[in-house]
């Protein structure tokens, strides 16, 4: 975040106020009594009890000093740079001013957190005589500081905030990294119904990764990240069983897809280690290794050629196939392509679009050459270049171009 951000005039902000009161560190936070919550789920009223397990940023500020308004902008600007979020700070604001009022400046000033208004008695509670003010709560419910929050531009409020959190680590998510858990949680229980366990594993890591140690959320994302790592090992056990009974081709073919289908996990390196030893004491191993990759990746090269198909994109599929037959003849996948390509050279229409993108490259060039050579007078030289693309490439677009533009040529 840059320091611009943080500058604020000091010394319009200062409160007058020599001597005051603030709430005892160490002391629970009272809850916060106001008319009318901003920012929440329906309006609906925050509760500090809600908020346990989190490190609770109280930004106070009042009508009757500008200081509040003036400092708006950095603690809007805290916030939504997720601002100790991903370590469990959430910020709340309250003020004693009107629900209209507040809201002209959350507009103006892109405020999303939580506010309380008309709260004036919160005030009372917590014995603030002097604002704007912060009271930061740990995840007890405890007052662990008071101070003013501009002071250095800002840094001084983070550094408290960060001494809080080192010294009493947050337990609960904050509620918008728990959106983003339960949505992790979600694709990975899709991935794993679909047997997609990359993309479960993937999903469950993000998950403990946003979630706190000592949520349940937490446990929820460990439980799916260890469930994905079971059933590979219990994939891995299947193949050492195929192994043991000299199954080659099954063992094989089982760590094969391990490797693949576990990319990134400690699984997949261990169904690799396992085929390297296999090779070295079973020489047919290799052998099986080479073919089952071929064909897999003849399978993924076939999937690729169906999705352009599905895109209407011939061409490039027509080519696909072609490349599968060729690299990969001795596979099945070959014989899937092969039957395709056949299909697909019985329809004109689709082998219209076929010819075209194979003449693509050789045509274009030829083309532009030719309208070079129009434009520096060059005729004969067009006129040779633009029969030969009708000679070559007779049932193409570009052969229809090279015919039009011939047929506008001075004749000899």
């Amino acid at each position: 975040m840059r320091t611009t951000v943080f500058v604020i005039v000091g010394a319009a902000l200062a409160c007058a106020v020599a001597a005051h009161a603030d709430p005892k560190i160490g002391s629970y936070a009272p809850d916060i009594e106001a008319k009318e919550w901003l920012n929440t789920d329906g309006g609906e009223p925050l509760s500090l009890a809600e908020c346990r397990g989190m490190v609770v940023v109280l930004f106070c500020w009042v009508t009757w000093h500008p200081g509040g308004e003036q400092v708006m902008p950095l603690m809007a600007t805290l916030h939504n740079s997720g601002f100790g979020r991903r370590s469990g700070a959430f910020i709340i604001g309250v003020t004693d001013a009107e629900r209209k009022r507040v809201e002209e400046m959350l507009q103006k000033e892109k405020v999303f957190f939580p506010i309380a208004t008309e709260a004036k008695k919160t005030f009372e509670d917590y014995k603030l005589t002097t604002f704007p003010r912060v009271v930061i709560l740990d995840p007890g419910g405890k007052v662990a500081w008071v101070g003013w929050p501009g002071e250095k531009g800002g840094q001084g409020l983070i550094s408290e905030v960060g001494k809080v959190i080192n010294e009493t680590p947050p337990t609960r998510t904050h509620p918008e990294e728990a959106v983003k858990v339960e949505a992790y949680l979600r694709q990975g229980r899709q991935a794993l119904r679909e047997e997609r366990y990359q993309d479960a594993f993937r999903a469950a890591t993000n998950a403990v990764e946003r979630a706190l140690l000592g949520d349940e959320l937490r446990s929820r994302s460990q439980e799916m990240l260890d469930l994905v790592m079971v059933l590979g090992r219990d994939r891995l056990a299947r193949a050492e069983q195929a192994a043991f009974e000299q199954d080659f081709e099954d063992a094989v073919s089982i760590l094969l897809e391990v490797q693949q289908e576990f990319r990134g996990t400690e699984v997949a390196r261990s169904a690799r280690k396992r085929l390297e030893a296999l090779k070295k004491t079973a020489p047919e191993v290799a052998e099986l290794v080479q073919r089952q990759e071929s064909a897999g990746q003849a399978e993924t090269i076939l999937a690729s050629a169906m999705d352009l198909v599905r895109d209407r994109k011939f061409g490039s599929a027509y080519e696909k196939l072609e490349q599968i037959v060729e690299a990969y003849g001795t596979t099945e996948t070959a014989g899937k392509a092969q039957t395709l390509l056949e299909r697909m050279r019985t329809h004109e229409g689709i082998m219209g679009y076929v010819r075209d993108h194979l003449a693509r490259r050789e045509c274009s060039t030829l083309l532009f050459q030719a309208r070079a050579y129009e434009q520096t007078g060059q005729i004969s030289k067009a006129r040779e270049l633009y029969r030969e693309v009708i000679d070559k490439h007779p049932e193409t677009t570009y052969a229809d171009q090279a015919a039009e533009r011939l047929m506008r040529l001075p004749r000899p």
